[in-house]
């Protein structure tokens, strides 16, 4: 089983938290303030007040042995979330996702080493922009920062052809995951090329953000 190890419990962190116990996860919680671990002590699997910064801690908690660590120390002082970063990256964690608050803090994350760093705020933002302006794309769920799944109502110009015909992968630089009904049909996973495109279908999609995008435009 995969196992987290969230620190900071904030609003952010605490949600990611409970999220990824309650999907079946081994979840360790990690916050230096005691109430916000005695709040989430029964929503996880263990919580620890500590502070990240003191590696030795870490390893005595077994975070180490985390298959991610995933940083949300908030506040407008960035030294905890970096140190932090600093710490688990040298014990050797082997993702380290980190949660930043602006633009600059995530560069700095970035050199510090951390696999990945989300802005919750901004990327949120884009993506109810997005959802706003598109009248094809129903749901995103962002992989990095330039890959997203997304389902996408079929563009006109594809129905009736297709796969092969439209050359899909070659032509937009999107991988099509499956294919469901938007009238309650069974999802086709991995369809055949040769399967042809209706106007009822809703197509889950693979690709980096801009060639999806362009998707809008057909």
């Amino acid at each position: 089983m995969k196992t987290f190890t969230v620190i900071g419990l904030g609003r952010f962190g605490t949600s990611v938290a409970t999220q990824l116990f309650n999907m079946g996860y081994e979840v360790l919680a990690i916050d230096k303030n005691m109430d916000k671990i005695n709040a989430i002590a029964n929503l996880v699997t263990r919580a620890a007040c500590t502070d990240a910064k003191d590696e030795s801690l870490l390893k005595q908690l077994g975070v180490k042995n985390s298959d991610c660590a995933i940083v949300c120390i908030g506040g407008d002082d960035i030294t905890d979330s970096v140190l932090t970063t600093l710490a688990l990256k040298d014990m050797g964690v082997k993702q380290v996702v980190c949660k930043a608050k602006d633009n600059m803090h995530k560069t700095v994350l970035k050199k510090v080493g951390a696999d990945n760093v989300i802005i919750p705020e901004q990327e949120a933002g884009v993506k109810a922009a997005i959802e706003l302006v598109s009248d094809r794309l129903f749901d995103i769920i962002e992989l990095s920062d330039e890959y997203s799944i997304v389902d996408a109502v079929v563009p006109n110009t594809w129905i009736g052809k297709s796969i092969m015909e439209l050359s899909v992968r070659k032509k937009y630089n999107v991988n099509i995951v499956a294919i469901k009904s938007n009238n309650g049909g069974k999802v086709n996973i991995s369809p055949e090329p040769e399967y042809k495109f209706k106007d009822t279908d809703i197509v889950v999609l693979v690709g980096d953000t801009e060639s999806i995008n362009r998707l809008e435009s057909i």
